[in-house]
C-alpha cells in the first residue's frame, strides 16, 4: 500500500476507491468510509484496468487521427493547392481562419523539426511549409478545428465517408468526443467510468449498439464511455478489417465485474450486440 501511495499518490488513487465508499450522508459529497469487504487490492485492480484501457483507446485514437490527417490534407491540397491552409477562402469564417493560422504559425516558428528547418532555409515565400507538412505539427484538437472550419462541405463529407461515418455533421461531433477522450488519456486521467462532456450523436447505422438514455422525455445517447468505445470499434474496423482492437478491447472488458461494466455504460446484453459479435 505504501508503495502505491508514494508512486501514484493519495489524490489520484482516491478517484478509484470512490465506487467502494458507502453513500455519503445528506449534504456531504463523500463518506470516506468503505463498503464491507473492500480491500486496497480492489482499488489497485481498477486502477490497473483503467491504465490498460487508456493505452488501448489511445492506440485506436492515434490510428484514427493519422487517418483523418492524411485524408483531409490530401483532399484539401488537391482542391486548393499545397498551401491551401493560407487561403482565407477555404475557411467558413475569416476570423476563425486567422486564429487557426496564427496558432499554426506559432507552432512552425517554435518547431525544431528537420522538415521545418529545411523549408525555412530554402524558402521564404510562402512563409509556411505546405499543408501536408504543417499538419504534422497540429494537435488532434487543432486538426478537428481545421476540419470543422473547412468551407467546402463536400470535402468534409468525403473525409467522413473515408473514415466510415455517414455524414460530415455526425463525424464532426464524433471527432469532438474523441478529442476530449484523447486529452484524458494523454494526461493519464481516469477514463473507465468517465462521463464525456459531449455525447456521441445519434448514428442510425449504429442504433443496435448504442445505449440511449431518456432525459426530460428526450432520447439521447448515453455519455458514459461505452458509446465512445462502440464508435471507436467501428472506425477501427472500417479502417482495417484485420484490426485486433475489438478483440483486445472485449478481452479487457471481460475482466470486469457486471457492476463495473454498468458503471462504464455497458448494457447487460452487450455481448449479443452486433459490434461485439
Amino acid at each position: 500500500m505504501e508503495r502505491w501511495l508514494r508512486t501514484v499518490g493519495y489524490y489520484r488513487l482516491s478517484a478509484y476507491w470512490l465506487p467502494y465508499e458507502v453513500a455519503p450522508p445528506a449534504g456531504a459529497t463523500r463518506s470516506k468510509r468503505f463498503k464491507p469487504g473492500t480491500t486496497f487490492e480492489n482499488v489497485v485492480d481498477i486502477y490497473i484496468f483503467d491504465r490498460k484501457l487508456r493505452l488501448l483507446v489511445m492506440e485506436a485514437i492515434e490510428r484514427i487521427e493519422i487517418n483523418l490527417r492524411s485524408r483531409w490534407t490530401n483532399r484539401l491540397s488537391l482542391r486548393f493547392g499545397p498551401h491551401a491552409h493560407l487561403d482565407i477562402s477555404v475557411a467558413k469564417s475569416g476570423w476563425e481562419h486567422a486564429e487557426l493560422v496564427g496558432t499554426l504559425a506559432k507552432r512552425v516558428g517554435q518547431s525544431s523539426e528537420v522538415f521545418v528547418e529545411h523549408y525555412k532555409n530554402k524558402y521564404t515565400d510562402p512563409y509556411m511549409p505546405p499543408l501536408w507538412a504543417v499538419t504534422e505539427l497540429m494537435t488532434f484538437g487543432e486538426l478537428s478545428k481545421w476540419f470543422k472550419a473547412t468551407k467546402d462541405l463536400k470535402i468534409g463529407s468525403e473525409v467522413a465517408k473515408d473514415l466510415g461515418m455517414p455524414s460530415r455533421e455526425i463525424f464532426e461531433s464524433v471527432v469532438q468526443v474523441i478529442s476530449y477522450i484523447r486529452n484524458i488519456c494523454a494526461h493519464h486521467g481516469r477514463l473507465w467510468n468517465r462521463k464525456t462532456v459531449k455525447r456521441i450523436p445519434h448514428i442510425k447505422k449504429f442504433k443496435s449498439d448504442l445505449v440511449i438514455d431518456v432525459i426530460a422525455n428526450q432520447s439521447q445517447p448515453s455519455n458514459l464511455i461505452y458509446n465512445a468505445l462502440v464508435v471507436l470499434t467501428y472506425l477501427m474496423r472500417h479502417q482495417s478489417s484485420e484490426t485486433t482492437f475489438p478483440q483486445r478491447l472485449r478481452e479487457l472488458v471481460e475482466t470486469r465485474t457486471d457492476d463495473q461494466r454498468r458503471a462504464m455504460g455497458f448494457p447487460d446484453d452487450w455481448r449479443t450486440r452486433p459490434v461485439w459479435a
